[in-house]
């Protein structure tokens, strides 16, 4: 096997492997010069680690209270824009003209003047009879008024259909019939921090006593109270049961009869009224917005099934290099300083070709972090236990030592470059201000990454590649 190495971190790295081994071998200093080189593969970065590790996760702030800027529609739309004049200069031939349209059609978004609502919740929460009641309502303005399938749900599809459909409103009426749920909570959430304008309806309240009522209403209020002003709970009755009715007749006899009561929703249509007179137009923006960032992400998709495409044959490359690099060296901790050049220029290539280009230093930082983390996690362990066991199947390979060693580093490698492919795909297009590497993040894609490669299947089929490949390297041409 033939592996042509012109990168310069490379050339460095791996020559600096090779003069550090014939020295070491005229001094007779391995266990020296393996403590140095492990130190300084797994050691780089790790106060940076600790530091990200105590960061704590950011809760739902109150600003996403504070109504949308102008320049906030401005930015979504500038951003979705430069991704599509990236897919356009990496892939000139690829056909994305129905996402130019859509995008292209935001600005006359802003203009339009008929407005959505949603109202959703639910099983048996009463979204049927709050809508018939609301739309029989008399309004100047022109709403299209749509009622959602029941949230919460046993279909997973069916959810995140009614989800995308309350995201599209302009506003969304979110009714309950009770004390909410953690499920109505952690949905409310997802949707204030999509900046959904959200009017939350207690229906039934007729079905409670006053104390009862009251009681629900304020632990409602405070369960919501940062995400949702007091002012937008609405206790309502949008179908009260109907009142036995007796009546003593002329005979003396009891006519008794179920009299139908009249809708208790001045408040809700009081505060809708409002909300119509004064917010119209930030309703509509945030819609917009909201249109906006989709199709930011639907751009962001294709663009990083591009960039993935070009990147693979990249890791390949690499994970190649590492492995006739460690399976050729003999002494363990040479390796490590080996298969950190590798991984250093590996990600220089990956970042350029993410548009988001790592100097030196930053690479090398970087692959020390995942040095480090791949230890910290147990990964390297794993993989060489495992790796190890499946290579007993094969007697020339389980003799040769380094065989075991060539193939884990490749399969290391190959974590490495997908988890930072995986990093680099959820980072800003064209990021101006590189704020460093979030290492939870990071921590977080290394460990998918290397579950969704565990598999045995994969495993076996990666060893049987990288012993063929290899294998040039104990044959005579070799």
């Amino acid at each position: 096997m033939t592996v042509e190495i012109r990168k310069p971190i490379l050339v460095a790295g791996v020559g600096l492997t090779v003069a550090l081994w014939l020295w070491n071998s005229l001094h007779h200093s391995l266990v020296e010069i393996g403590e140095w080189a492990t130190l300084g593969t797994i050691a780089l970065g790790g106060g940076f680690w600790w530091y990200k590790q105590n960061q704590s996760h950011q809760q739902i702030s109150e600003l996403l209270l504070q109504p949308l800027q102008p320049e906030d529609i401005e930015k979504a739309l500038a951003e979705v824009n430069q991704i599509v004049s990236a897919i356009e200069i990496e892939a000139p031939t690829l056909d994305i003209v129905n996402l130019k349209q859509k995008i292209n059609q935001l600005p006359e978004q802003l203009k339009r003047q008929e407005l959505q609502f949603v109202v959703t919740g639910g099983k048996n929460v009463g979204k049927t009879s709050l809508k018939q009641v609301l739309e029989n309502q008399a309004n100047e303005q022109k709403i299209d008024w749509v009622e959602t399938k029941a949230l919460l749900s046993d279909t997973e599809l069916l959810e995140e259909e009614v989800r995308a459909i309350a995201l599209a409103a302009d506003l969304v009426f979110f009714v309950v019939a009770g004390d909410l749920t953690e499920s109505q909570w952690q949905i409310l959430q997802q949707l204030v921090k999509s900046r959904q304008r959200i009017l939350l309806v207690f229906n039934k309240q007729d079905q409670y006593a006053l104390e009862e009522r009251i009681y629900i209403q304020q632990q409602i209020q405070q369960r919501v109270a940062k995400i949702i002003p007091s002012t937008d709970l609405v206790a309502i009755a949008a179908a009260p049961n109907p009142i036995k009715v007796r009546q003593q007749q002329e005979d003396g006899s009891i006519k008794e009869w179920l009299e139908t009561q009249p809708a208790e929703i001045t408040d809700l249509v009081n505060r809708l009224t409002t909300i119509l007179t004064e917010e119209k137009e930030q309703l509509i923006a945030t819609t917009t917005w909201r249109e906006a960032i989709q199709l930011k992400q639907q751009a962001k998709e294709i663009l990083n099934k591009i960039r993935r495409d070009r990147s693979l044959p990249v890791i390949e490359q690499y994970q190649w290099i590492a492995a006739a690099t460690a399976f050729a060296n003999p002494v363990a901790a040479l390796d490590l300083l080996a298969t950190a050049a590798v991984n250093t220029q590996m990600l220089v290539d990956l970042s350029g070709i993410y548009q988001q280009k790592f100097s030196l230093s930053q690479a090398q930082n970087a692959a020390g972090i995942l040095g480090k983390l791949m230890v910290q996690l147990g990964l390297v362990e794993l993989s060489t236990n495992a790796i190890a066991g499946l290579l007993k199947t094969n007697a020339w390979t389980y003799v040769a030592g380094s065989a075991v060693q060539g193939v884990s580093t490749a399969y290391l490698t190959r974590i490495a470059g997908l988890s930072v492919i995986e990093y680099l795909q959820e980072q800003e297009v064209n990021l101006e201000d590189a704020n460093g590497i979030n290492l939870e993040k990071l921590s977080n894609k290394l460990q998918q990454v290397f579950q969704q490669n565990q598999r045995t299947a994969f495993l076996q089929n990666f060893v049987k590649q990288t012993v063929n490949r290899l294998s040039g390297e104990l044959s005579p041409s070799a």
